[in-house]
């Protein structure tokens, strides 16, 4: 691992490099995984699909299949050349990407959006360990940081250009030019980027995967970090897949004015504070070392709180406000939580401590976060319609504005629902805290 003094221009030209080119296959791996979000009310009328359906399509299709992928691929990583494993993953994912624009029905749709799961259970690990390898512990955070605002940068670029996309060609148009977008980011990352050096030798007497595992969470404030981050997940991935449903059906936005209004509260809210997040963390552990921890509990406590009123809220400019406010808190907890892994992983295990991250993340976030919350939805607002006194016949013949309301009202309520996962994430966060110092120190030590 390379140190500030010791790179040369053209070493820190690579290294720029290097993380622009992360940065932006990062971008596209949020767009084609946003991309779904932003179409979904289209895709659901279209395939005549209910809330859950579209749960499990976000959800466990993509989740089971991530972290099955993550983990093999993860080790592949720690041993083989990452930026190869990085460029078939992006080629991969964008090909199926391409592959959802053209399915018919909800079994294609499944399986085309599993399959983008296998080719994205590549990027995060493998990207994680080449960042960890390029730059110096005291940058690492930061590097991690700019990496991780690709999320919300993309969700920008999903929001906003993808709704336009979609509103002017249709979401199956909009499906295929990113897939192609992400074949040739492919073929100019794998052509571009240097593979670094690692930080210490390979191993020949590698650990098991089992051992690896077991060595990572025996550090308590790993396990700790990691079940914290998939615990925000549910909250996170839900509010992802249904913002823009929630504000069409609950505010009668418009899908532009919709996706675009989703941009500004997952996206440029959280390219702010994700990047202020990284530098104030490793400014901040200089002094106070449990800050790592203290940040992203404080910022998700905030975020729930917030988000649960804003669904609640019946003006769409008071509750968007809400919603931007607590997005302020959100984005915290991910630099945080991979850098975290990073500080107290041995070299060889790097890509490792990322791949349980996001295996956690993965089956708790994305695989409860979505179908749990589109269940919740669409019981609640079934229970809205009877309330009501209308039939599903009566809901089925035309579009009645209390069947829309019912359905609006479900959506309120699951999402309100699904903020107490960011309170219980907070608290996970803070009870981590108290073994952070000590594990990062242990790993100094070894």
């Amino acid at each position: 691992m390379p140190d500030d003094a010791s790179l040369s221009a053209d070493g820190r030209s690579l290294l720029s490099w290097a993380i622009v080119a992360l940065f932006l296959l990062n971008c596209l791996n949020y767009i084609d995984r946003l991309l779904f979000s932003v179409a979904q009310e289209m895709i659901k009328v279209d395939l005549h699909l209910s809330d859950f359906q579209l749960g499990l399509i976000g959800g466990p299709a993509f989740a089971i299949l991530y972290t099955v992928f993550s983990f093999p691929i993860a080790r592949a990583a720690d041993r083989g050349r990452r930026v190869g494993i990085i460029a078939i993953s992006l080629t991969l994912w964008s090909a199926m990407t391409a592959f959802c624009g053209i399915a018919a029905n909800f079994v294609q749709m499944l399986v085309g959006r599993a399959a983008v799961s296998i080719g994205e259970a590549g990027c995060t690990p493998a990207s994680h360990s080449l960042i960890s390898d390029a730059f110096p512990a005291q940058r690492r955070t930061t590097a991690i940081a700019i990496f991780a605002v690709a999320g919300p940068f993309g969700a920008i670029v999903a929001a906003v250009g993808g709704g336009a996309l979609i509103a002017a060609y249709g979401w199956r148009t909009a499906f295929l030019i990113c897939g192609m977008a992400g074949i040739v980011m492919a073929l100019l990352f794998r052509a571009t980027v240097t593979e670094p050096p690692r930080s210490q030798p390979r191993s020949h007497h590698a650990a098991s995967f089992i051992d690896t595992v077991r060595q990572l969470l025996a550090r308590r404030s790993f396990a700790l970090v990691a079940v914290a981050g998939g615990v925000a997940g549910i909250g996170s991935y839900a509010n992802q897949q249904y913002m823009v449903s929630f504000l069409m059906r609950g505010h009668g936005l418009s899908l532009a004015n919709a996706s675009a209004l989703m941009g500004l509260v997952i996206g440029g809210v959280g390219i702010v504070f994700t990047l202020l997040g990284g530098p104030m963390m490793d400014l901040g552990a200089r002094r106070y070392p449990r800050i790592k921890a203290w940040l992203p509990s404080f910022g998700l406590l905030w975020c729930g709180a917030l988000y649960a009123a804003a669904f609640q809220i019946p003006t769409v400019g008071l509750a968007v406000a809400l919603m931007v406010l607590g997005s302020m808190g959100q984005h915290f907890y991910m630099p945080a939580m991979y850098a975290h892994g990073q500080d107290v992983a041995p070299p060889h295990m790097r890509a490792m401590a990322s791949a349980v991250i996001i295996a956690t993340s993965s089956i708790l976030g994305y695989g409860l976060g979505p179908p749990l919350i589109g269940l919740a939805s669409d019981i609640l607002g079934e229970s809205a319609r009877v309330s009501a006194g209308l039939s599903l016949a009566e809901c089925a013949k035309q579009a009645v504005a209390a069947c829309e309301a019912a359905s609006a009202q479900g959506l309120r309520l699951s999402l309100s629902l699904g903020s107490c996962f960011f309170i219980l994430a907070a608290g996970l966060f803070a009870l981590a805290s108290r073994w952070v110092v000590a594990d990062v120190h242990d790993h100094d030590r070894h």
